[in-house]
């Protein structure tokens, strides 16, 4: 997954850059344009990798994926789709312009990145592991069914999940999109299903990409499946443990999932300098995603790497992360004196309210 490796602008289209520049001033307000090089890079994958190595967690052991196969892909994605993407092999390029693009090793990352899902699943049903964190690139949460968008290529949460249901025969996924931006591939892809339920919390629009508005709660049979929690940019830890203690484990415990699914993005840390939480606050999400998943699934719990540019954050995010997986103990986690998503939080859980429980009627 190194051997993707986009950079910088695409020369070849002057006009996406303009977009582009506009949209990084927008976001951060003091970025350097000059200097730009592009954010989603290999170092992303070795700073955590390096930081685990460095300092082995007991518990832990590493496992490689194996890369999805197109029927795989194409529980989620449109054939065409996958077939223009593969047919990319070796090529350089936008797709998107927001500057998803490719390299040439990117095609055999995106395959591996969704397989990471699929493989940590399939390990999981043979009981050869507990729980997995998925350490990939490129990410995943923006691609709908028939494009490529915010860096991702292959929905790779989506993917699993596909898997889970399809092909080992879990009935209700649940997934909790934690990155800092809204995961509108997934949410598309999902929109009408009532057979996996999705939260997402994230940075309210029209912060990237502008999308997971409270009201957009499912379609057709899918409808009360979508539960969003928008946040002004600045929460910190005190925010998403109120999401989790007032949306997400309702929510969970209503719909009784036989796997969670975490799509798990570390740019919600402080050195991304759009929110605040720093690693104690992941970790203290990840313990209570743990003993949630061993109240309601035998411990099925599968955390997929979306978003997070700072490579120190992803380091030191991953392995308390990581820790918290293996059952270290999480006993305190820090807090701002006054958390702006707190009350946002509060406000969502009150929207959904109601679809919560829903929920509860319609799966016991």
């Amino acid at each position: 997954m190194l051997g993707h490796n986009p950079h910088g602008w695409d020369p070849d289209r002057p006009e996406w850059t303009d977009v582009v520049k506009a949209m990084i001033k927008r976001q951060y307000p003091n970025a350097n344009l000059d200097t730009y090089s592009h954010p989603e890079r290999p170092e992303r994958l070795t700073a955590i990798v390096d930081r685990l190595l460095l300092e082995p967690i007991d518990g832990v052991r590493w496992m490689l994926p194996s890369p999805a196969s197109a029927p795989q892909l194409e529980r989620v994605h449109d054939a065409a789709y996958v077939a223009h993407i593969e047919s990319l092999d070796g090529q350089s390029g936008w797709l998107s312009q927001d500057t998803t693009a490719v390299s040439p090793g990117s095609v055999i990352a995106a395959r591996l990145a969704a397989g990471s899902g699929i493989s940590a699943i399939e390990a999981i049903a043979a009981g050869e592991a507990e729980r997995a964190f998925c350490i990939v690139r490129p990410p995943g949460h923006h691609a709908p069914a028939d494009r490529a968008r915010g860096f991702c290529l292959y929905n790779n949460l989506a993917v699993t999940a596909a898997h889970a249901r399809k092909a080992l025969g879990y009935e209700r996924v649940m997934i909790w999109d934690l990155d800092m931006h809204h995961g509108n591939g997934t949410q598309a892809i999902f929109y009408d299903d009532p057979t996996v339920l999705v939260v997402d919390s994230h940075c309210a629009a029209p912060f990237y990409p502008g999308s997971g508005l409270l009201n957009e709660t499912g379609a057709g049979p899918g409808l009360g499946y979508h539960l969003n929690v928008p946040l002004p940019t600045g929460f910190g830890n005190a925010a998403l443990l109120k999401v989790f203690e007032q949306v997400v484990r309702p929510a969970a415990r209503a719909f009784r999932p036989d796997i969670l699914l975490v799509s798990t993005g570390f740019d919600c840390h402080y050195l991304d300098m759009v929110c605040n939480m720093n690693e104690t606050g992941y970790a203290a999400v990840t313990q209570r995603m743990s003993n949630l998943a061993d109240e309601l699934c035998e411990g099925r719990l599968v955390l997929m790497l979306e978003g997070g540019y700072s490579a120190k954050a992803l380091a030191d995010s991953a392995y308390a992360v990581s820790q918290a997986l293996a059952g270290k103990p999480v006993n305190t986690f820090n807090v701002l004196a006054n958390d702006p998503g707190c009350a946002a939080a509060s406000d969502a859980a009150a929207f959904h309210a109601s679809s919560i429980a829903a929920l509860k009627n319609q799966t016991h």
